[in-house]
């Protein structure tokens, strides 16, 4: 049991660090097998308790690396086992966090009404669970143009986010069960961009970046990466086409195998905007630039 807890904490940590998903995706599935192999054997209860929180976020893993494999109906499935298993282990806080992780999820590629229903499936939600709930609740609100539901939701986040504890149990089953202050942020960013309120959404893009200080080891963060899609959007509206390309610039640079769907659709905004303005020699260099990383034909049913 010890093994397999390292085993996941490890690869909550690649996850969030540099992701290699096809390797984390194998690793994880052979993690998920083994638990379960393992619960057939189990002799105490306790044992039991502690294997099926393990499998329990051993899916809810799986289900974020689908995901971001652009497989949503794969990943909802991987979620459908973890909120049991999170049951069984009587695990309330996990068993939420899934309910996170499929409000995400259908954030990507479903209507903002399966996002809302999904999140109101979690039972009495607190701590990280409730702020990143709020958060999906206010950029779903703002997505049909609801700003008054959306900035409520946003309050919401900000109010539970002033009473988490130091200390939170699902951290320690690895980094990507957590809801950092940066990931806050970027969720307040991408709601007041889809309000249209560019200045906001600039503030709060430019909060996730300062919060973001990757060390020598840290080479990726999807968080970091739309926030600064967020920002250079903000700052097409706000300055120009030229300020929007540099700060996209980190982002245009990273491997194609890391290009994972929610960043071409984020940049897919851009592409969108850019098709409202006039044209000129910069929203053309702009506009290239982003049809060259993210061609229309990969954004197909999202």
């Amino acid at each position: 049991m010890s093994e397999c807890t390292d085993t996941l904490h490890r690869l909550a940590t690649d996850y969030v660090l540099c992701p290699d998903l096809d390797r984390i995706f194998v690793e994880l599935t052979v993690l998920r097998d083994r638990l379960a192999a393992v619960i057939q054997r189990a002799r105490r209860i306790t044992d039991l308790q502690e294997l099926y929180v393990l499998l329990a976020a051993s899916c809810a893993l799986l289900a974020s690396v689908s995901h971001d494999l652009a497989e949503p109906h794969a990943a909802m499935i991987q979620t459908d086992s973890a909120a049991t298993f999170a049951k069984l282990a009587g695990h309330r806080s996990l068993e939420n966090w899934v309910y996170c992780t499929r409000a995400m999820i259908a954030s990507w590629w479903e209507p903002p009404a399966r996002v809302l229903e999904e999140a109101g499936k979690a039972v009495t939600p607190r701590g990280i669970s409730q702020v990143r709930l709020s958060g999906l609740v206010a950029r779903a609100h703002s997505q049909v143009g609801n700003r008054r539901e959306a900035v409520a939701a946003m309050d919401a986040a900000r109010r539970e986010r002033d009473r988490l504890p130091e200390h939170e149990s699902l951290t320690d089953l690895g980094p990507v069960f957590g809801f950092s202050s940066a990931r806050q942020h970027y969720y307040d960013a991408t709601t007041y961009a889809r309000l249209g309120e560019w200045k906001r959404a600039k503030s709060e893009a430019e909060t996730v970046i300062s919060l973001y200080t990757p060390t020598s080891t840290q080479t990726w963060s999807a968080t970091l990466t739309l926030a600064r899609v967020t920002l250079a959007r903000a700052d097409l509206h706000l300055t120009g086409p030229d300020a929007a390309l540099a700060h996209l610039e980190p982002v245009l640079a990273i491997p194609v195998g890391q290009r994972i769907p929610q960043v071409k659709a984020a940049l897919n905004g851009i592409g969108s905007d850019l098709a409202a303005s006039a044209v000129t020699p910069a929203t053309r260099t702009l506009g290239e630039a982003v049809r060259t990383f993210a061609p229309r034909r990969d954004l197909d049913g999202q």
